[in-house]
């Protein structure tokens, strides 16, 4: 592969110092190449990971040819691929590293090829580098407040901060769109029962309660406070993936069942029949049973759960009513399963299956997915103008409801008959000043004859004029209202 580099001629007299970002440069420089000069795709494959990361990050513009970048970035991530799907421990952080790097300087060459930006500028072809391994890193864990201080440690440049911040939020902005980070896609492969990677808006989103994930007791997956030795081994030999049983007191009626005690382990309950022998036909439970540390109520929010048992480390949890029968038992294994097909909108799980199947099958392109993958790339393109768009209907739809009304409301109908009727005439040495006011909360609404005249006031003052007067002015004010 090296032989599709190009040649650059060196700068310096010897081959060790013409890559910048290291003190020695090592074997296979000239590989193709005149004397003087050095093979860029050859310094990218044959030298170690951590002077190439260095050369990336710290060479000039120029250095490393853009098709020289392309190759070996496809050829790398193609490598990473298979030592990383192969479960070999060859780690994810270098490697996002050097990929992200070569990302980020194709970008800063193509702006300056384009005169974008200045190369002689020193170091920031550079920063384009340090900020396309942020923004991969992002992408790839979404873990972005640790990443930036590794990153801004790691390089010493304190001054990229704003910039390695901006970078890694968006990138894992974008992740979101699309799956997961890196590391829960692994954790459903392998089976964990693991909760957590769904955002905690999502779970909101959904209103699942206690009472939506739990498994309600039942006589294979719950005891009695006494029970014989056949039942005991029967139901564990149902629930062969189960650890913890719930245990109930004595029945009250064939309806109604008995309160709940507590709970107890599987061992606990082999040591018992170990001690009673297989044909006891009742054994007392409650010299094993313990105490739960942790009940909830039926209506408890599924991210109560999620909290609670992240911090305390359960892997059950009982479902009571005021320390009244059980209602059910919240499992980490139920959990999952909530995750897995209720709250997961990328179904990274069953695709996850669905491509170890193929790939089992001989059908390599199709473990690929490529058209679920480019169906989520458009729609998480046009997801954010979808989303304007509905919001500038709305606004136009509200804008038009509001110009409507205020056309409606400024056509107000005055009752002259009204007005006169509530001024009558008066008398010179009584006259009366009347002032005319609409109501203040619902102003030059449309109204009828009654309600025109309940809404005037009049004040009385002292005025010499006479009535002809009064009236002219009662008069004068309705024109201005009109």
């Amino acid at each position: 592969m090296p032989l599709g580099g190009r040649c650059h001629k060196c700068d310096t007299d010897t081959l060790d110092h013409c890559v910048v970002g290291a003190s020695r440069f090592m074997t296979f420089a000239g590989y193709g190449c005149s004397s003087g000069s050095y093979n860029d795709l050859a310094v990218l494959v044959f030298n170690p990971q951590g002077f190439k990361i260095q050369a990336l990050f710290a060479a000039p513009s120029g250095t490393f040819h853009m098709s020289s970048l392309l190759l070996y970035s496809a050829f790398y991530y193609f490598l990473a691929a298979i030592t990383y799907g192969a479960f070999i421990p060859s780690g994810l952080f270098t490697v996002s590293l050097i990929f992200g790097g070569c990302f980020g300087r194709i970008w800063a060459e193509l702006l300056v090829w384009v005169g974008a930006i200045d190369a002689s500028e020193p170091g920031l072809v550079g920063i384009y580098a340090l900020l396309g391994a942020a923004s991969f890193l992002g992408g790839l864990m979404r873990m972005s407040a640790s990443m930036c201080l590794v990153l801004m440690e790691m390089t010493g440049a304190p001054n990229t901060l704003p910039f390695l911040m901006m970078v890694l939020i968006i990138s894992k902005g974008v992740g979101d769109r699309f799956n997961y980070s890196v590391f829960d896609h692994q954790i459903m492969l392998k089976g964990f029962a693991f909760i957590g990677g769904i955002p905690e808006h999502i779970v909101k989103r959904a209103h699942l309660d206690a009472e939506d994930v739990m498994l309600k007791p039942s006589g294979a997956n719950h005891l009695n406070i006494t029970e014989p030795a056949k039942h005991l081994l029967e139901t564990l030999d149902a629930n062969k993936t189960v650890t913890v049983f719930a245990v109930c007191g004595a029945p009250k009626s064939s309806d109604e069942p008995g309160d709940f005690m507590g709970i107890i382990s599987r061992q606990s309950i082999l040591e018992l029949v170990a001690r009673h022998g297989d044909d006891a036909e009742s054994i007392d439970l409650s010299s094993k049973v313990e105490v739960a540390p942790v009940v909830i109520p039926p209506g408890m929010p599924l991210t109560f759960i999620y909290n609670v048992m992240q911090e305390q480390g359960l892997n059950y949890i009982p479902v009571i009513r005021q320390h009244g029968p059980l209602e059910g038992m919240v499992s980490r294994v139920d959990i999952v399963g909530v995750q897995s097909h209720q709250l997961d909108k990328f179904h990274v799980k069953e695709n996850l299956q669905q491509a170890s199947k193929d790939i089992e099958g001989g059908r390599i392109i199709q473990s690929m997915m490529i058209d679920k993958q480019t169906a989520a790339l458009r729609k998480a393109i046009a997801a954010p103008f979808m989303k304007a768009r509905d919001l500038l209907v709305k606004d136009i739809h509200e804008h038009d409801e509001f110009m409507d009304g205020e056309k409606e409301e400024r056509t107000p109908i005055i009752y002259l008959d009204a007005l006169a009727g509530a001024f009558p005439e008066q008398k010179p040495e009584a006259a009366l000043t009347q002032q005319i006011s609409l109501s203040s909360t619902q102003p030059y609404l449309r109204r009828s004859k009654t309600d025109a005249a309940a809404t005037m006031t009049s004040t009385a003052a002292s005025a010499a004029d006479g009535g002809v007067r009064e009236q002219a002015r009662v008069h004068s004010s309705c024109d201005r209202l009109e």
